[in-house]
């Protein structure tokens, strides 16, 4: 059986893997993966905190709605809101073409400290 710890862990595990899978995409010509783990280390970090709180968030406007809530009712630090909308680019951008290497590097700098300071939170 599956608890809600392990799903937090489970959660957390995925959004650092994804973070560390981004230069080796970057590596390889793959931009539009390397962008495609910035939104999805991002999402992770996101549902492992919703998850510790009861919140739903299988959908991405719940994840948004997430974020928010951490501001608003927890008093979380209001830059990651601006971090969030900047990995929910690079989610937008897999589908519209990646962005370039270089602008793959800042977010990866981005949503390394937005899960960090999710981690954070608990």
């Amino acid at each position: 059986m599956t608890t809600a710890a392990d799903t937090i862990a489970y959660h957390r595990e995925r959004s650092w893997h994804f973070l560390a899978l981004v230069d080796d995409e970057l590596a390889r010509g793959e931009l539009e993966e390397a962008s495609n783990k910035l939104w999805g280390a991002a999402a992770h970090a996101i549902k492992a905190v919703a998850e510790s709180r009861g919140w739903e968030h299988h959908a991405h406007a719940l994840l948004e709605s997430a974020v928010l809530r951490l501001i608003r009712e927890e008093g979380a630090p209001p830059h990651i809101q601006g971090q969030y909308y900047i990995a929910s680019h690079y989610h937008q951008r897999f589908y519209g073409g990646p962005p370039d290497a270089g602008s793959i590097r800042y977010g990866k700098t981005v949503i390394t400290e937005f899960v960090q300071t999710l981690e954070n939170l608990g």
